[in-house]
């Protein structure tokens, strides 16, 4: 099974051949509950290697010390977690995985990169909500986020792609299909980490940034959970900035992703053409 996970740091996003599914990110520690009560349909106790935790809702709401753990890597543990809940989301016991995922542009670099299938590869027993799952990840590739997002159309010529993460802003240009390193690069700010949600201040943040080297009569996409209300802003100066809403096919259904699932999406896309797999 060929599995798409963005292991992002509101939610996760995951694309596969039977369809999509997200759910919140948020990973805490695990203890007793005098009065259960009910906060979402993603509230999750998580079973790992010894370890208990509480995810999704559950953490949100529960976990003194839990949260979203932002920064310009996903080579640590909470996205470890976050992606093996996917897997158990999505498959079936004893699925074997050929996995996709994702890191910010900063730090796709070949040492960040083996960490990240040095944590995900092999066989992985996880338990949620007292149903036990063992999942065979054969095979992990590691995608740059932002700039993978050319397979969501692959095209010649050269574009420009603002990825507004909740934790950081992945800003890529690609030409031909090639990802051109010294017009790329990460914006330490995203959706959540600011006091203000001021989207017409931050557009003028990203700007800042981009205009160093981009044009503004560039084409530039944009994709990411706030890019429709970010679009007029970034507008402004950028007059051919388009929103991505990719069209996801499930066997006869054609289904209208929100601009939050490009980058899981463009990377399932790539995953089928690199392992042969059909949707």
């Amino acid at each position: 099974m060929l599995l798409a996970v963005d292991a992002g740091n509101y939610k996760v996003k995951v694309v596969g051949k039977e369809g999509v599914l997200d759910f919140y990110s948020d990973i805490g520690e695990y203890r007793e509950i005098k009065l259960k009560q009910k906060h979402g349909e993603e509230d999750m106790v998580v079973e790992y290697e010894g370890k208990k935790y509480f995810a999704g809702t559950l953490a949100k709401f529960e976990s003194e010390f839990g949260g979203l753990l932002m920064g310009k890597t996903k080579a640590h543990n909470d996205a470890k977690i976050r992606t093996l809940i996917a897997l158990h989301r999505y498959c079936l016991d004893g699925s074997q995985v050929k996995l996709i995922t994702g890191q910010p542009i900063e730090m796709h670099d070949d040492e960040e990169k083996m960490k990240i299938v040095g944590m995900l590869q092999g066989t992985h027993q996880l338990t949620i909500n007292n149903s036990s799952k063992t999942i065979h990840v054969d095979d992990v590739k590691v995608a740059p986020e932002g700039a993978i997002i050319a397979w969501h159309r692959p095209r010649k010529g050269r574009r420009r792609v603002i990825d507004i993460g909740s934790g950081t802003i992945n800003c890529a240009t690609i030409h031909d299909m090639r990802y051109i390193d010294k017009d790329s690069f990460t914006i330490s700010f995203g959706a959540n980490t600011n006091i203000s949600n001021d989207y017409e201040r931050m557009a003028e943040g990203i700007i800042r940034q981009t205009s160093k080297k981009w044009d503004k009569f560039d084409e530039v996409e944009v994709a990411g959970g706030i890019a429709k209300e970010m679009l007029p802003y970034l507008k402004q100066h950028f007059i051919n900035a388009e929103v991505i809403e990719p069209q996801f096919r499930t066997s006869n259904t054609i289904h209208l992703l929100h601009p939050s699932f490009v980058n899981a999406y463009a990377m399932y896309k790539f995953g089928v053409k690199m392992y042969g797999e059909k949707n």
